[in-house]
């Protein structure tokens, strides 16, 4: 395991910097995601600590070792990491075994201790019975578990991951979500991972570090970011979220577009706000009681339904189990019952906020 420093980080190319000023610690055994859309300075991040990439300014420490700062630069081969990338990379002319054994190869391990460790991670990744295939007879999320064991094999303290889950179907990232953390974890690995992907994010990390135009706009846990946004950039990045207008006023907000009153007791705030309602938030039912509307349109998908109502002037997206589906019919009248809400100043940046720069 690794712990990874970085001090005063910043990367340009050119006249365009597209990492601002980074400062952080990634601790010994973490899981850490770098999450954001393409552009904003992830994968930059990851190619720095990898050693691909030298740094504009500040430097970069593998536990008590400088490897990028000053006058110092290890190349990525002298800075003990594996590194799995958004390709396989796997040779097509080698089999299973071999594909897994070539870094040690390189290295000149004896073949005995080959033989055994090559072993050990294809069991791991549950690889054993197809030792002797070739990749092609393989499926991608066989060919990814290669990747990730060639990675594994040489025992690295660090495991850089560059979106390495884009090329799979669905059902198979589901799949390979679960089965990278249960190995990292297991083997006690510090893991730095980049994706664009926020619900890999959420299912995998101990922390993520949510980045915008090369700045971090906030980092912290899943449920931390998740459930208490710094801006609306990370609300609206992290999850399905709406905004409407409204006004605070003596711990309730009038929402403009609704014409309903929401209690926000304990609220100091006064004046224009921005209330972001996420809509697996939101309880819809048939009592004649509550903030009524009329479901207006009902999309059925299986293990939810993704439900619009006309509340006021306002239509509001409520998202249920799939079950409601059997339940209500478009055109019924509803009642919805806000259960959690945010809350953010209406300063009139949020269209600016939301706009993805790159």
């Amino acid at each position: 395991m690794s712990t990874v420093t970085i001090k005063n980080l910043t990367k340009s190319f050119g006249s365009s910097q597209v990492l601002k000023e980074f400062n952080e610690e990634f601790h010994d055994g973490e899981f850490v995601t770098l999450l954001g859309p393409s552009g904003c300075g992830k994968t930059t991040m990851l190619r720095m600590i990898a050693g691909f990439e030298i740094p504009t300014t500040g430097e970069i420490w593998i536990d008590d070792k400088l490897v990028s700062g000053g006058k110092t630069f290890l190349p990525p081969e002298k800075r003990d990491i594996g590194m799995v990338f958004q390709s396989y990379a796997v040779w097509p002319h080698m089999n299973v075994f071999d594909n897994v054994a070539y870094p040690l190869q390189i290295k000149h391990v004896k073949k005995e201790e080959i033989r055994t460790r090559v072993e050990k991670i294809l069991e791991t990744v549950h690889l054993s019975r197809y030792a002797d295939r070739l990749p092609n007879q393989l499926s991608g999320g066989q060919q990814q578990r290669i990747a990730l064991a060639r990675a594994l094999v040489a025992e690295p303290n660090l495991l850089l991951l560059d979106e390495p889950l884009s090329n799979l179907d669905a059902k198979l990232r589901e799949s390979m979500r679960f089965e990278i953390k249960d190995i990292t974890k297991s083997l006690g690995i510090s893991v730095v991972y980049v994706t664009h992907d926020q619900t890999e994010a959420m299912a995998m990390s101990d922390r993520i570090f949510l980045i915008n135009n090369g700045i971090v706009q906030q980092s912290g846990t899943p449920d931390e970011i998740y459930s208490h946004p710094v801006n609306q950039f990370v609300a609206d990045f992290l999850g399905k979220v709406d905004f409407f207008k409204g006004i605070a006023e003596n711990g309730t907000i009038r929402m403009t577009d609704w014409e309903v009153d929401l209690q926000y007791p304990g609220m100091e705030q006064k004046g224009n706000v921005e209330v972001a309602i996420r809509p697996e938030n939101i309880r819809i039912s048939k009592k004649t009681s509550g903030i009524m509307g009329k479901l207006e349109k009902m999309y059925y998908l299986g293990d939810v339904t993704d439900c619009r109502v006309r509340v006021g002037k306002a239509l509001v997206r409520v998202i249920t189990d799939g079950f409601s589906y059997r339940e209500f019919r478009e055109g019924d009248p509803v009642s919805l019952d806000v259960r959690e809400f945010i809350v953010f100043p209406d300063d009139g940046s949020t269209k600016d906020q939301l706009r993805i720069r790159t």
